[in-house]
């Protein structure tokens, strides 16, 4: 337990170095979307992917695959459900978008696991609805290169309502437990300073990749059984997936979508496809996890 909170505690203050460091980019530099679309792209394929590319040593742990049939089978239905998700996404985006918000609320709100209902759902809506709060017309033209404008404006709205609750659940729950909530409380705080003071696709880089895929791999890592054979996997798997993504670039590109919007729809959709079978197995490995403590 001890390690768990000293990690914590390193995660939190990477989360706080990235905020400021970014915040100093965009108080100097002010840089405009293609930028910070290069940012977003870079940072996720080294840190984003890398964390569910750990997807296979957990589903290795959870289950027997000791033939390769077996991988096979797992593979199968990993990417049978990630498909149903894209074709939702082409057939009905906003409901898709709309989808993709409330479920990443629910998976991200795991970064706060063990520190109470109360402010891990505040966690969780904060992680995306604290931007639309503060930047509700960037975040309505960025969802609206992911779904129809007619769709994006309302979620975006929605979104936003999403951040006034998470302000009120973050503020009752570390208002109760001020001392016991404090680490958490402060990446609250950092979270709510991003959103006031970058665009959102900056702070989506600092939240994802400086604290949400890391705490991930940190807290997942010392549950496997062969670490060296999990980091070796977890490349393979991150270089195939950065091959696929450079793929499906290339074919929204070529249906004429401009090279910023092209870059927005293959991170955000494809995080979104893989995020759903991604996050079924973190959850089942938590419980897995928590039954062998």
């Amino acid at each position: 337990m001890a390690g768990v909170i000293a990690g914590r505690a390193r995660q939190t203050a990477t989360l706080a170095l990235a905020a400021g460091t970014l915040v100093a980019w965009q108080v100097l530099a002010a840089p405009g979307l293609p930028a910070q679309i290069a940012v977003l792209v870079v940072a996720v394929a080294l840190m984003g992917l890398a964390h569910g590319a750990l997807d296979l040593p957990m589903a290795e742990t959870l289950w027997p695959l000791r033939r390769r049939a077996d991988t096979a089978r797992f593979f199968a239905a990993y990417l049978a459900v990630a498909a149903a998700v894209g074709a939702l996404w082409a057939l009905a985006p906003g409901l898709g978008l709309a989808a993709f918000l409330g479920y990443s609320v629910l998976h991200f709100s795991g970064d706060w696991e063990g520190e109470g209902p109360v402010l891990r759902a505040a966690g969780g809506l904060a992680t995306i609805g604290a931007p639309a709060l503060f930047r509700p017309d960037e975040v309505a033209a960025l969802f609206g290169t992911l779904a129809p404008m007619s769709a994006a404006s309302p979620v975006a709205q929605a979104t936003a309502g999403a951040g006034v609750v998470a302000a009120g659940l973050a503020m009752m729950a570390v208002g109760r437990a001020p001392r016991r909530r404090a680490r958490a409380g402060l990446e609250l705080a950092v979270l709510w300073t991003m959103a006031a003071a970058l665009p959102p696709l900056l702070y989506f880089v600092a939240y994802f990749c400086a604290l949400h895929a890391p705490r991930h791999v940190a807290e997942t890592l010392p549950c496997l059984a062969d670490r060296g054979r999990a980091l070796r996997q977890m490349a393979s798997l991150l270089a195939l997936t950065l091959v696929a993504s450079g793929a499906g670039f290339a074919a929204i590109r070529q249906a004429g979508v401009a090279p910023d919007a092209a870059a927005l729809q293959v991170v955000f959709i494809g995080l979104a496809a893989l995020t759903v079978p991604h996050m079924l197995l973190v959850d089942r490995f938590r419980s897995g996890s928590r039954g062998m403590a």
